[in-house]
């Protein structure tokens, strides 16, 4: 697989390559070229002067380029969500979802091109001020492996979209399917040198994004530990940020919801990826009334899930990586020798090749216990008395990106989504996500909005002008 630079295969200048390997079994698939700070230099001259055509063309024409990419990743669905499950290890047809859903992306933001207007008024004794919207320049989008293509398309499809440049570099785990969209946008009208991929580590292909004077905006999604890094080093080029950096979400269930509905929303959505989604729900709060019964009700549908590899009709794939897998193991591990919580089923890895460790509940879990993040298969049940407590362990961490409530009470939901600390609150339902949403968190989850009409005020630069009466 090529580096893609410019509408062309690019090799790296390092000469060096970086293998990809299929997480459930472990053999090397492709590999893609290390790119360095001379790859990314190479990349910004290419969008530098791609830049001043892409703003050019009119917000009809990038409407129709950016909906023909739409039908192109449609058209490509089955490959791409082949190979996305082949590099990521999700289930074929979680990979499938994410595919069409990445294509949606680019209809929504096709549908926002002609949006991007600024304001005016007469100001008396001043003037006709005129506000219009710029676009910011070369944007930098660096992807993770979790969800490579749809958050592709939530970065790469606003920066298109607000006539902007793109360079990505994709997580060296999952970078095929990235490259692969890269080249269906340039075939659907993008100009070459408007979308580049750049692949490479994060500490020498992305943090040369970072760190680049030619970049004017860089979206990061990844840890809260990186995310500091990248906006340390962003701070001398003041360039702006969009950083979702994970969250610990919490899902509350009330002692009036539907407990089969619930059960089922938590055993979908905590495993939905192999529990490897920033909004996930990370921390089960259930009310003592009904914690025994939702506990045995989750034991009966975990233990009902088929886990394998994602090409194979599965309910559930490998992680992604064994670092990842590890540690989960030792966050398990932690909790239990610490008496802070109790194994119901699952609690160890899958012997043999692939990155699999066993759908896992844990009951009575101290909310202490999971105050950070568990990127992985694991759903901790917290048994809480009062909804106040429950407000109050759901905001007991730093995170703030995802939450929600399940109940039938329709004042107990307002309370609680207004109380809760997070970016996003659902009630009775969890994860799902529209690109007519605003995405985004508080607090160490991060700062800046993806999606929704947000994106209009992350990828532009309002200019002023005041014409003298």
């Amino acid at each position: 697989m090529q580096m893609f630079l410019d509408g062309t295969g690019h090799d790296s200048l390092s000469g060096s390559s970086i293998p990809v390997y299929n997480p459930a079994t472990g053999e090397v698939i492709d590999t893609v070229p290390a790119g360095n700070a001379d790859d990314v230099a190479a990349a910004v001259t290419a969008a530098e002067i791609a830049q001043k055509k892409w703003e050019q063309v009119s917000p009809a024409d990038k409407s129709r380029i950016l909906i023909a990419a739409g039908a192109l990743i449609r058209s490509e669905a089955d490959a791409l969500a082949t190979l996305l499950t082949t590099e990521q290890g999700k289930p074929f047809r979680e990979a499938k979802d994410e595919i069409l859903g990445t294509a949606h992306v680019f209809e929504f933001y096709a549908s926002m091109t002609g949006t991007l207007q600024g304001d005016a008024a007469v100001l008396p004794k001043y003037g006709y001020m005129n506000v219009v919207r710029k676009p910011l320049g070369v944007c930098g989008a660096i992807v993770p492996w979790n969800m490579p293509a749809i958050i592709f398309g939530w970065k790469a499809g606003a920066a298109l979209a607000c006539g902007n440049a793109v360079i990505a570099k994709p997580s060296e785990t999952a970078p095929l399917t990235v490259l692969r969209l890269a080249e269906l946008l340039v075939k659907a009208g993008v100009p070459g040198g408007a979308m580049n991929v750049v692949t490479g580590s994060g500490t020498v292909a992305g943090d040369a994004i970072v760190r680049s004077t030619g970049i004017r905006h860089v979206s990061f999604t990844g840890s809260v530990a990186t995310g500091r890094s990248v906006a340390l080093a962003a701070a001398p080029t003041l360039k702006k940020l969009t950083l979702e950096l994970g969250g610990n979400d919490a899902f509350i269930v009330t002692a009036d919801a539907d407990i089969d509905a619930a059960v089922a929303g938590a055993v979908r959505n905590r495993f939905y990826n192999c529990g490897q989604v920033c909004t996930s729900a990370k921390r089960i709060l259930v009310d003592a009334v009904c914690a025994d019964e939702f506990v045995r009700k989750a034991k009966d549908a975990i233990e009902k899930l088929v886990v394998g590899s994602g090409l194979e009709k599965v309910n559930m794939g490998p992680l992604n990586n064994p670092g990842q897998r590890d540690a989960v193991a030792a966050a398990v591990d932690r909790i239990v020798s610490e008496d802070c919580g109790k194994i119901i089923c699952g609690g160890k890895k899958k012997e043999g090749a692939g990155n699999f460790y066993a759908p896992t509940l844990l009951a009575d879990v101290s909310p202490d216990a999971v105050s950070e993040e568990i990127f992985g298969p694991v759903m901790p049940v917290i048994p809480f008395t009062t909804l106040d407590e429950a407000v109050e362990i759901a905001n007991g961490t730093p995170y703030g990106l995802g939450a929600s409530v399940w109940t039938k009470n329709l004042k107990t939901a307002y309370t609680v989504a207004d109380q809760i600390r997070s970016g996003v609150v659902w009630v009775n339902r969890h994860l799902i996500l529209p690109p007519e949403i605003p995405f985004g968190g508080t607090g160490n989850s991060g700062y800046g909005r993806e999606n929704g009409r947000e994106f209009i005020y992350e990828y532009t630069e309002p200019k002023s002008i005041l014409l003298g009466l």
